[in-house]
C-alpha cells in the first residue's frame, strides 16, 4: 500500500463494498503434516482466503508433533509454495522439549495444553510452564483447561463417567455430555493457575479460545490489574450454546466444549466491552466419518476459518459490534500481539492484504460452496448478512466472486 506504484495489472471496483484489512486468524489447524485425509495446506488456506483471511498461525499438534527446531523446518519446507494464505507457525511445548523452544527463533508463537485435546500434545507442570513463559522468544499461547481437574471430573463426576455416555440412556445431547466431561470448573482452575504465574513474571500470556463464563471473569479481574493477558474468542463459543447445537450431535463436539446460554452470553458482552482482544476460528477440520462415530470415539474440532468473518460481519450489522472493533480483534491486535510486521492495517507502507466484502449480500452458509477438506460446518444453513467478494494477498488478487486463483501467494511471515 502506497502512494507511488506501478500500474496495476488488474483494478476491481469496490464501490457499494466495504473494505477491510486482511484478516489475521491466530488459530488454525491445518493438519499437516500427518492428517491430510482432513486437511491439507492447498484446502486449508483456499478456505481461508475464501473466509477474507489473508494470513493464519497454525497450531503444532500435527503427525509427528512440531516439538522441535527441525520437526518446525520440515514443516516449513513442506508448506512452502503451497499456501494461498500468509502464514506463521507455532511450535508446542513439552515438558523436555525447552532447549528446543528456544532455538526455534523463528515461531511466531509457542502452544502449551494444559488439558489433553487433539495430537496428544500435554504439558501438566506448571513450573515448567512459567519457566516457558518467562524465557520464550516468542507469544506463548495456552489451551486453558486443567489436566487434573479433566481427570478427576471422569472418574468422580457421575454425569460424566465413560459408562454414562456409552449408555446413552439420559436422553441428554452431545453439547450437553461433553460439557459435563470437561466442565467449566476445569478451565476456571487452569485460569487461577495462569494468573498466578503472570502476576509473578509479568510476561504476556495468551489464551486461546476462552469459553466459560467464571473463567472469563477470572481473566477479567487479572487484567483490570493491569497483567499482560490477551483473550481470544472463537465464533462456536460466541454464537452457539449447549441448547442451540443439541441438534448436531458431533458436529458440535470442540475442546473446550460449547458452554451454557450465560456463558455465551457472557463472551458477546466482553468482546463488546473490549475484554476479548482477538477472534481465532480454531479451525480444526474431521471428515463427517469421523464426526459420525459414537460419542466417546469422535473427535473434538470444527472447521471454521471460512465462515469467521462473515459470522462477525453479520453480528456487527445486527448492531451488536462495531466495525471498529472487528478491525480491532480480527487484525491489528493479532498482527500486534505476534509480532506481524506491516499487516492488519490498510496503512502506507504495509503490505497489500485486504478484503473487499459484500457487505449487504445475505446468503444461506452452505457446504457445496466451501473450499474447507472436511465438507462440513456446525453454521451450515444460518443466514448470514456479508460476504467476502475478493480476498487480495500480498498485491495478488487470491479470492475473486467465489473463484481461488490459480496460483497461491501466500508468504511465511517468518522468513
Amino acid at each position: 500500500i502506497g502512494k507511488r506504484l506501478r500500474i496495476a495489472d488488474r483494478t476491481l471496483d469496490a464501490n457499494g463494498r466495504l473494505t477491510l484489512p486482511g484478516i489475521i486468524d491466530p488459530h488454525v489447524h491445518f493438519r499437516s503434516p500427518g492428517e491430510e485425509y482432513k486437511e491439507d495446506w492447498a484446502s486449508g488456506s483456499k478456505a481461508a482466503v475464501a473466509g477474507g483471511v489473508t494470513t493464519v498461525l497454525d497450531m503444532p499438534n500435527n503427525r509427528p508433533p512440531i516439538i522441535t527446531k527441525e520437526t518446525l523446518e520440515a514443516k516449513r519446507r513442506a508448506i512452502a509454495g503451497k499456501s494461498y494464505v500468509n502464514y506463521g507457525l507455532y511450535i508446542g511445548a513439552t515438558e523436555n522439549n525447552f532447549d528446543e523452544i528456544m532455538r526455534a527463533k523463528n515461531a511466531k508463537g509457542v502452544k502449551i495444553y494444559l488439558g489433553s485435546s487433539t495430537g496428544g500434545l500435554l504439558l501438566q507442570d506448571y513450573g515448567i510452564v512459567e519457566k516457558i513463559l518467562e524465557h520464550a522468544p516468542c507469544i506463548v499461547a495456552c489451551h486453558s483447561e486443567d489436566e487434573r481437574c479433566l481427570i478427576q471430573n471422569s472418574t468422580q463426576n457421575p454425569a460424566s463417567l465413560r459408562g454414562w455416555v456409552k449408555t446413552q440412556n439420559y436422553g441428554t445431547t452431545v453439547a450437553q455430555i461433553h460439557d459435563a466431561m470437561r466442565p467449566e470448573k476445569c478451565a476456571v482452575e487452569s485460569a487461577r493457575c495462569l494468573v498466578e504465574i503472570s502476576e509473578r513474571i509479568k510476561k504476556p500470556i495468551y489464551i486461546c479460545h476462552v469459553s466459560a463464563q467464571k473463567e472469563l471473569a477470572v481473566f477479567l479481574s487479572a487484567k483490570q490489574k493491569g497483567l499482560p493477558i490477551y483473550l481470544e474468542a472463537t465464533p462456536h463459543h460466541l454464537f452457539l450454546d449447549i441448547k442451540s447445537a443439541g441438534s448436531i450431535g458431533n458436529f458440535a463436539r470442540v475442546n473446550p466444549p460449547i458452554r451454557s446460554v450465560s456463558s455465551k452470553k457472557a463472551l458477546q458482552k466482553a468482546l463488546q466491552d473490549g475484554i476479548i482482544d482477538t477472534i481465532g476460528s480454531d479451525h480444526a477440520p474431521h471428515t463427517k466419518e469421523e464426526k459420525g462415530l459414537p460419542y466417546q470415539d469422535a473427535p473434538s474440532g470444527m472447521p471454521g476459518v471460512e465462515t469467521m468473518l462473515p459470522l462477525m460481519l453479520d453480528f456487527t450489522k445486527r448492531g451488536k459490534f462495531t466495525m471498529k472493533g472487528l478491525v480491532r480483534c480480527m487484525a491489528e491486535n493479532p498482527a500486534r500481539i505476534f509480532n506481524i510486521q506491516k499487516r492488519g492495517s490498510l496503512s502506507l507502507g504495509f503490505f497489500g492484504d485486504i478484503v473487499i466484502m459484500e457487505e449487504n449480500l445475505t446468503r444461506i452458509v452452505e457446504t457445496n460452496r466451501m473450499y474447507t477438506k472436511c465438507g462440513w460446518s456446525a453454521f451450515a444453513g444460518l443466514s448470514l448478512n456479508g460476504f467476502p467478494y475478493a480476498t487480495i494477498v500480498n498485491g495478488e488478487i487470491a479470492f475473486l466472486n467465489g473463484r481461488i486463483a490459480e496460483n497461491p501467494a501466500g508468504r511465511d511471515i517468518a522468513a
